[in-house]
């Protein structure tokens, strides 16, 4: 069996310059992947050039990405930090997956988890954001953890390894350098084992948030089936509001939309929206639906009929068809045919109904969701409906011994 081979993530700065010689000293199966991000100039080439001289002296493979954050954080619409850790984790992801890495080793420590508390405890992010860094997430792990900054700097004189200083890092504009080189500091002054306190009740934190987790995953498996929330089963939970933020979470949805749509269960129609998703209130329930392409507007899928050659129909009968298929007698039928979205005044004549019913009644009648309802739809030949997609085909253009020609139609 193959050594475990790890991909370091090296900035050029003391915290992964320190890791990277560690990994060294322990001989271990490693690749080191550095972001030049080109936001400091000559600084950011210096600190890849360092990086490139590290990993070239000692054999080990290098992967390089250079990146254009400004314009990249500018077209997705973020923050530059967002947007560099959105690329930087990609490219790492991407290298793991082509060359073969099990792991991806990032440089944190504790101050870093400590400030990271304190950001997120100021943002309001819940007691999720207040569990600091994790020491393991999927294939990411943190060796440097369970060490300080200060410990860190004292490894990096003793074994003379070679980094750079980040200019940024002295920055005061940035909330994480003040709490870094302000606030966190005072408060070490004043408060006896400061430290060693804040990481106990990192860890504890992070205890009860597992705790939580796993409730909430027991409540997710009652509660959700094929994304629809039964809000009245959570209400029978207790906490209502905590439940149906724990749930919508993974799907992207921010605090305020989350208390405004715990403020709205009663709104049956009521939409909320997430970068990917939107969330339904429909009669107790909330339908999750994927923010797709734009829905079809007017499509067409059947352009002549040269090819619908006369058939016997005696065995076609007979046949059931799935709800994605439709058999058609187009004797009547007028080519080409289309698809679109069902529209108000619409109606119909269901087969096995007497008479013709508008959509909007025949949906309502079938108790469809609001978001099915949004996406429903019709199979048009001329300014008649022949099917509604999925649900029922028109009486007009059912199979029988009378038909002569007929279609099938999968969609």
């Amino acid at each position: 069996m193959s050594a475990e081979k790890t991909l370091l993530a090296v900035s050029g700065g003391v915290d992964s310059m320190v890791m990277l010689d560690m990994y060294i000293k322990q001989g271990m199966a490693i690749g080191v992947a550095h972001c030049n991000f080109r936001l400091r100039g000559a600084e950011s080439d210096a600190e890849q050039a360092l990086v490139e001289r590290v990993a070239t002296k000692n054999n080990i493979p290098i992967y390089i990405r250079r990146f254009d954050t400004s314009c990249e954080a500018a077209l997705a619409g973020e923050s530059i930090q967002m947007a560099a850790r959105r690329l930087r984790y990609a490219f790492f992801e991407e290298i793991c997956t082509e060359q073969g890495y099990d792991k991806i080793a990032i440089a944190h420590h504790s101050d870093d988890s400590t400030e990271t508390f304190f950001i997120n405890l100021l943002r309001g992010t819940g007691l999720r954001g207040l569990t600091g860094i994790s020491a393991v997430n999927g294939r990411v792990i943190r060796p440097l953890l369970g060490m300080s900054r200060e410990q860190i700097l004292e490894y990096a004189a003793e074994n003379e390894v070679k980094y750079l200083l980040d200019s940024s890092n002295g920055s005061l504009k940035y909330l994480r350098n003040r709490l870094r080189h302000d606030i966190i500091p005072r408060l070490a002054d004043s408060v006896p084992d400061f430290r060693r306190t804040m990481a106990q009740n990192l860890m504890r934190l992070e205890q009860a948030q597992n705790f939580i987790d796993n409730q909430i995953a027991e409540i997710r498996d009652e509660v959700i089936s094929e994304n629809i929330i039964d809000l009245g089963l959570i209400k029978s939970q207790g906490n209502y509001t905590f439940v149906i933020f724990e749930l919508l979470r993974p799907y992207g949805f921010s605090p305020e939309v989350i208390e405004d749509l715990c403020r709205s269960t009663d709104s049956t129609g009521k939409q909320f929206y997430a970068a990917h998703w939107v969330a339904t209130i429909d009669r107790g329930r909330v339908i999750m639906t994927e923010r797709t392409r734009q829905l079809i507007e007017d499509e067409l899928i059947c352009e002549t009929d040269e090819r619908i050659e006369q058939v016997d129909v005696s065995r076609l009968m007979s046949l059931r068809t799935p709800a994605n298929e439709a058999l058609l007698c187009v004797d009547a039928a007028h080519f080409p045919l289309r698809v679109r979205r069902w529209q108000q005044g619409d109606w119909f004549v269901p087969l096995g109904l007497r008479g013709q019913k508008k959509v909007s009644d025949f949906l309502i009648d079938a108790k469809v969701s609001m978001p099915d309802k949004e996406r429903q739809l019709v199979l048009m030949t001329g300014e008649t409906i022949m099917w509604l997609i999925g649900r029922r085909i028109d009486d007009r253009f059912k199979v029988d011994e009378k038909s002569r020609r007929v279609i099938k139609i999968r969609l």
